[in-house]
């Protein structure tokens, strides 16, 4: 097969792979919206604010212990011997953390402290998901994980477009930031699944990845969210009835 058919032919199992998370992705839109459809109280709210808070702490509580007292003691990754390949992307992880902390503080009066953080149920079956992947899979397995992050932006993107309440217009400048950082974090890594995948069997193994990481990810966002949306309706999704997330990079 010649360069330029080899290349059409990666492109075609990039768009099938994207094509696999999209209705997920529209999922985890869904479930947003539908929360935010009706009023809640403080507390409600805080649920989901301290799981995605964990969520992005995740750097931080997988450092050693002297590690992360470096870096809460001097707010570098550098400091707290990161390597470079990684600091990037923990730094914006970390710079999450600390916009979503802010907010909480703000609106309990106490200060969030990440190592008391701990994950939801759901969020649990996920990341054993993603670490089985990456175990029996190497780079490929840790490649579809890290594609899957974030949903394709779709959370962000929604909680992004509030403009009403103080408490909706902080929500939103906070998911301006991470929406553009988690962009680059997940989708974009839809070049790392081709760099990966060496044969057809690869890309049957990336499809099968992408979607158990994302029907996952689908429960946990609406563990989040208070299960607001039923058995029923998580089945619709699973079997692809809804309008896809657009891909927001190009493959």
């Amino acid at each position: 097969m010649d360069s330029r058919r080899r290349g059409e032919s990666v492109r075609t199992e990039l768009h099938a792979v994207a094509a696999t998370a999209a209705p997920y992705w529209a999922g985890e839109a869904e479930i947003v919206r539908t929360f935010l459809a009706k009023p809640h109280t403080l507390e409600e709210h805080l649920v989901w604010l301290r799981a995605q808070a964990y969520k992005e702490s995740a750097p931080l509580l997988a450092l050693t212990p002297p590690a992360r007292e470096r870096l809460l003691a001097t707010g570098s990754f550098e400091q707290a011997g990161v390597s470079p390949s990684e600091t990037d992307r923990l730094a914006d992880e970390w710079k999450h953390f600390r916009l979503i902390a802010e907010l909480v503080e703000e609106l309990t009066g106490t200060p969030l402290d990440p190592t008391a953080l701990a994950p939801l149920p759901e969020d649990q079956k996920l990341q054993e998901i993603r670490a089985v992947g990456r175990a029996r899979h190497g780079l490929l397995g840790t490649a579809c994980a890290a594609f899957t992050e974030g949903g394709g932006g779709a959370m962000y993107a929604v909680l992004a477009e509030l403009d009403g309440s103080r408490f909706e217009t902080r929500v939103a400048t906070i998911f301006r930031v991470i929406c553009a950082d988690e962009v680059r974090h997940g989708p974009m890594q839809i070049h790392a699944i081709a760099a990966a995948a060496r044969d057809p069997s690869d890309w049957e193994t990336a499809h099968t990845l992408v979607s158990a990481i994302s029907r996952q990810r689908l429960r946990m966002r609406n563990e989040m969210f208070g299960h607001v949306l039923g058995p029923a309706r998580l089945a619709e999704i699973d079997a692809g009835r809804i309008v896809p997330w657009p891909l927001p990079v190009a493959p």
